[in-house]
Formats: structure tokens, sequence, C-alpha cells
């Protein structure tokens, strides 16, 4: 189990480059112990995170409330409190917060409407929560300047897309892994680790400006994007709308996929839907 895996022990996997867009948070959580939580909250406070209806962020123990008990979703929209466990699962949520605050917010806030839309309703979960879970779990954000990439991804073309493409992949195209499971999944990575991808197809003239800027600033940017995208409805219609990608094909992911045979693996990189004829 990730669990296992502590703190200290940790700390060299987060050089590695998955953990890239989670590393400035990483980095101001020094220390031997667990990160606590008014460790988390004080980075909350100072970059001033609040929820989708302007209030602060506050990471809270799990019995804190228990009397009067909320679902974990609407208690974020409704009060900013974030309930976190010691554990990795609950610890990548809250570093997702700290750094796509903008996301996070729109997933609990949309969560929140549909439950009240649907009378309060928890334990059915729409298409539309489905589509928010599957994301916040799971989400990975894929930025591309050149269209014809991200068609390669919707496509299932996985040796086209990081062998055949290799160099525009590295060139042109951003990943930043926004799902707090799969972060934790990366921590002991196996064959079989696929993420949900939220395609953003930006033109280059905007590219450039980005790229130009820190990562954190590119970070901001892509949250932004991403925030709009959860907050429409419309979007939230179908799971297909996220597409699979089995990350460790990712450059620079895993050690392994500097091999073109990598990507043979039929099991792991599969083709995908199939329309019957």
């Amino acid at each position: 189990m990730a669990d296992s895996l502590r703190w200290l022990d940790a700390k060299p996997r987060f050089e590695e480059n998955c953990f890239a867009a989670i590393r400035d948070a990483l980095q101001q959580l020094e220390g031997e112990a667990w990160p606590s939580l008014g460790a988390l909250n004080q980075i909350a406070s100072d970059q001033r995170l609040k929820n989708f209806r302007g209030m602060p962020l506050k990471f809270i123990g799990p019995s804190i409330n228990d009397a009067t008990p909320q679902h974990y979703e609407t208690r974020i929209a409704e009060t900013g409190q974030i309930a976190t466990r010691e554990n990795w699962h609950d610890l990548f949520n809250a570093l997702q917060w700290l750094t796509f605050p903008k996301a996070k917010a729109a997933v609990s806030e949309m969560h929140t409407r549909l439950i009240a839309a649907n009378d309060g309703e928890v334990k059915a979960r729409s298409i539309p929560r489905d589509v928010l879970t599957l994301f916040d779990e799971g989400g990975i954000i894929i930025a591309s300047t050149d269209p014809s990439l991200l068609d390669l991804i919707r496509q299932f073309q996985w040796r086209t897309l990081f062998v055949d493409r290799r160099e525009d992949v590295k060139a042109r195209m951003h990943f930043f892994l926004a799902g707090h499971s799969v972060l934790e999944k990366m921590l002991n990575p196996f064959i079989g680790i696929t993420a949900k991808a939220l395609l953003i197809d930006i033109p280059q003239s905007v590219d450039r400006k980005i790229v130009k800027r820190s990562m954190s600033a590119q970070i901001l940017a892509f949250d932004a994007i991403v925030s709009e995208w959860l907050m429409n409805v419309d979007n939230l219609s179908t799971t297909r709308n996220l597409h699979p990608l089995p990350i460790l094909g990712v450059p620079g992911w895993d050690v392994r996929n500097e091999s073109a045979g990598f990507y043979d693996d039929n099991h792991y990189f599969r083709r995908g839907r199939v329309k019957s004829p």
C-alpha cells in the first residue's frame, strides 16, 4: 500500500516529472514529520485561497462537525472546510487544493448544485457527478498548441503519439496530473495506471506567452481554464468528455518508455472503444 511509504521515503519520488504540478506546494512542507493541518492551512492562508463562494479554505480533522454531518463536497462549498485525514489520499487532495484551487472549488460547487437539484440525494450519483469525480480522483490536464496531437489521444493512437511524434509531444504538449488518487498511485507506479484527460486546445500565440512563465504561473492559467470547463454543465453530460490516458507513456514520466517497444503492450496501451459495424 502507498501509505507504507512515509513522508521522508517519498521525498525522492517527488523529484520525478509526474509530480511537477504540485512541487511548489511540496517544497513549502519542509520538515521530517507528516505535514500537519496547521502547515497546510498556513499555505492556504498565505495564498488567500477560497472556495467558489468566497469563503477561506480550512483543512480540518475528520472528526470535526460529526454532530451535524454534511456531504463532503457540500461542506466545502458551504463552509470552506476540507476534511483531511493523515494518509496519502487526503494529503494529495490537499496538495491539489493548494495547486489547482479554482478547479477544485468548481468541483465542490458543481457537486453541491447537482445534489441540491436532485433533492439532496447523494447515494445515486448522476453522470455529471461521475465526470466531476473522475476528474477529481484521476484527472490529468493536457494542453497542446497542436490539435492533431490531442486527436491522437481521442483516437487511442498511442504509438503514433508517443513514438512517431515524440518530439512534437515534448515541444507542444503540457501534462499536469490533477487527480489525487492517481498521484497516490504514482508513488508506486505499476503498468495499468490510467488517468482521465481533460484536453485543452490552445493557440500557439497564447502558448508562447504561457511557456515563458514560471511553472506556477502556467498552472494558474490552466487552473482557470479547467475551472470554467467544469462549471459548464454541458461538459459534464458524458464521461467520454474525459479521455483515458496510460500515463506511464508520457515522455519523461517512466524510464521504460524511452524504448519504443514499451508501447507494444496492447493490454496497457489499448486500442480503446471500437464501434460496432
